[in-house]
């Protein structure tokens, strides 16, 4: 309970002070305000169209948003609480696999894991996914360990809840799961065989459960599925946002992946701090038990978080990663098997022999991982690698020299020396533990400074370059009141067909709206966004309020550019979706709301935006929103709202 505490406050620390997500928060602020929105995950109140993914997480947000208030911290208070669940369930899954003492270290060494600190403090939803996920792993421990289907069962449900928020992604823990259950399940082999298929029909079935109950509704009474040229959400899931990613169906986008992806210097710095502990106590586990009875929960645990870790880190490696932070997904297995690893060692160093060398050589192979690292970033807090180093000077002189010492105060029969050597192995494990820990820690600590968390969109703690400013090393989707659309491409690997931004709507730029991208301390991006519309916004929603706007929607834009006023709760119709490639609404829809009096404003400006981020349909998106700008152009008339160009329709 005192690391929860401590986690809680490093988490919630300065929560209102954190940015928003430009996109998230839009959706969640029309969700919060309309239940049929909520129910659908619509970016807007009228429920036009939903984001492009499944809403679980956003629902949680908005749910927070209807009781305390649309702020930035009611919209973040969910992620803090679920990251300190996660810790706690963490913590209870390796207790049960290995007992309490690498139950506490793995809690600790996810707590501290900069990535984890990092996003418990913003708006992003992998949060929910990963405690989802820790949590299908608590049950399928029970399952292993005593065989009952319903702990399986369980565990396939969570999945299945995880499914809701980053869809397949949740299922990248299944063949971890299955495939370690089939081979250690203390039942016979039919009954294995049996259970598990059981298992996958039911989180098969919770997975595709909204997706199924949602596509039932007539097209006519459910939002437009974002993402998909074709109104269907099965597309949004599987298509947009899973085979698109590995160029199957889709031309492949921007990516940040490649072989060397889980070793790279935008990653390694987020979840890989443990790599050396945690691989070492992989191989020491799964080795040194080789022989155990084939149900050993102990075997079973390293392989099933073994079997984790790989494959997300050969997902990462051969898919497009669009973030950095998706790693996060990694870093339960990574602090399991750290925790789970020093104990092991721990052990094995007690016992003595060749294995006792064990310990004090990893200590020495992460201590020259975490320099590897810190190498990097030699301007950033270049005391903590200092630190780390010169802890475990001791911390393996200790462990090296013990073992001898022990050996000859038995054989003189000297309790008092035994009992010296016994505090001597206590110390130097304690200066052991602090020294793997502490980088990691200074780098999750360090989000509480708005310079060193990232920003609304790409949330990453501590500098992303040696000066600690600039932008990151990734392809990141500049949105607006991020400081720019696209972004400016000055962080390497920026794509250069990207556009470096949009012409400001109406001839200026606002700290909400689209504008100039510029290094600053939040990864490049600034102005961050609020949960406070900006003058602009203000200005344009008073105009139009008062100017007999159209029944449903106070005016249409280019998705985009819609953000900031349906942040500020109006109903904007978002031309384009997201991506401003799908298919929505036609030429011909919208002449029909302009017709029924359901719309009468259109905002058009700086040509038509495409965000090249996001994958999706190459064929009749772009050409439908170019032919509505050149409809609405043609047909309506340019009018100045308060310092922003908009066209009235209502006399074409």
């Amino acid at each position: 309970m005192l690391l929860a505490t401590a986690a809680t406050l490093l988490y919630a620390w300065g929560l209102s002070r954190n940015p928003l997500h430009p996109y998230y928060s839009a959706a969640v602020r029309s969700m919060s305000e309309s239940w049929h929105a909520f129910v659908f995950g619509a970016l807007d109140p009228a429920a036009s169209i939903t984001v492009d993914k499944l809403p679980g997480a956003f629902m949680v947000q908005a749910l927070s948003a209807r009781v305390f208030g649309f702020h930035t911290w009611s919209l973040i208070l969910p992620q803090v609480a679920e990251s300190v669940v996660t810790i706690l369930v963490l913590y209870r899954a390796v207790r049960r696999w290995q007992g309490p003492a690498a139950g506490i270290l793995a809690a600790g060494a996810y707590a501290t894991t900069p990535v984890v600190a990092v996003l418990a403090r913003s708006q992003i939803s992998d949060t929910l996914l990963v405690m989802l996920l820790v949590l299908a792993a608590d049950a399928w421990t029970r399952a292993v360990a005593d065989g009952r289907l319903r702990h399986l069962l369980l565990s396939g449900l969570f999945v299945g809840l995880a499914f809701q928020t980053k869809m397949a992604q949740a299922w990248g823990v299944l063949p971890a799961l299955a495939i370690v259950y089939l081979i250690a399940a203390p039942v016979p082999l039919r009954a294995r065989l049996g259970r598990l298929g059981l298992a996958g029909l039911f989180t098969v079935a919770v997975s595709l459960l909204y997706v199924s109950a949602v596509m039932l509704f007539p097209a006519t009474y459910r939002p437009y599925a974002d993402g998909s040229p074709n109104n269907s959400l099965f597309y949004t899931v599987f298509q947009y946002n899973l085979l698109s990613r590995y160029s199957i169906g889709a031309e492949a986008g921007p990516e940040l992946g490649g072989s060397p992806f889980m070793f790279s210097d935008g990653v390694a710095p987020q979840v890989g701090w443990l790599y050396p502990l945690a691989l070492a106590g992989l191989a020491a586990g799964f080795v040194w038990r080789g022989r155990a009875p084939r149900t050993d929960l102990v075997r079973a645990g390293y392989l099933m978080w073994g079997l984790w870790l790989f494959t997300h880190a050969a997902a990462f490696s051969s898919g497009r990663v669009a973030h950095e932070f998706y790693v996060i997904a990694a870093a339960p297995a990574i602090a399991a098997l750290a925790g789970g690893g020093a104990v092991t060692l721990w052990a094995a160093w007690r016992c003595g022999g060749r294995r006792s060398w064990a310990l004090p050589a990893t200590i020495v192979f992460t201590m020259a991982w975490t320099i590897h690292l810190s190498l990097h970033f030699r301007t950033f807090l270049p005391w903590l690698a200092a630190s780390a180093a010169v802890l475990a000077v001791p911390a393996v002189a200790g462990l090296v020299a013990v073992p001898p010492l022990r050996a000859r105060y038995r054989r003189l029969g000297l309790a008092a020396g035994i009992r010296r050597s016994v505090r001597i192995a206590a110390v130097s494990t304690v200066f052991g533990v602090v020294a793997c820990v502490i980088t990691p820690a200074g780098w999750a600590a360090s989000s509480v400074d708005s310079a060193y968390r990232g920003s609304g969109a790409d949330p990453a703690a501590g500098p992303r370059t040696d000066s600690g400013t600039g932008g990151p090393p990734g392809l990141i989707a500049r949105l607006p009141g991020s400081g720019g659309l696209y972004g400016e491409g000055s962080g390497a690997g920026s794509d250069p067909d990207t556009p470096t931004g949009m012409p400001p709507v109406g001839g200026s730029a606002s700290a909400d709206g689209p504008a100039p991208a510029s290094p600053s301390g939040d990864g490049g991006f600034a102005p961050n966004v609020s949960d406070t519309p900006g003058e602009d916004t203000r200005a344009l929603l008073k105009y139009l309020k008062s100017s007999q706007p159209g029944r449903t929607y106070l005016f249409a834009a280019q998705g985009l550019q819609a953000l900031p006023y349906l942040r500020a709760g109006a109903s904007v119709l978002p031309l384009g979706g997201f991506s401003g490639r799908v298919p929505f609404p036609t030429v011909d829809r919208l002449e029909q709301l302009i017709t029924a009096g359901e719309l009468r404003y259109v905002l058009i400006g700086g040509g038509v935006p495409f965000n090249r981020f996001a994958a999706g349909d190459r064929g009749g998106g772009e050409g439908n929103a170019t032919a509505v700008a050149t409809w609405v152009t043609a047909h309506c008339v340019a009018i100045d709202a308060n310092g922003t160009q908009v066209h009235d329709c209502a006399t074409r």
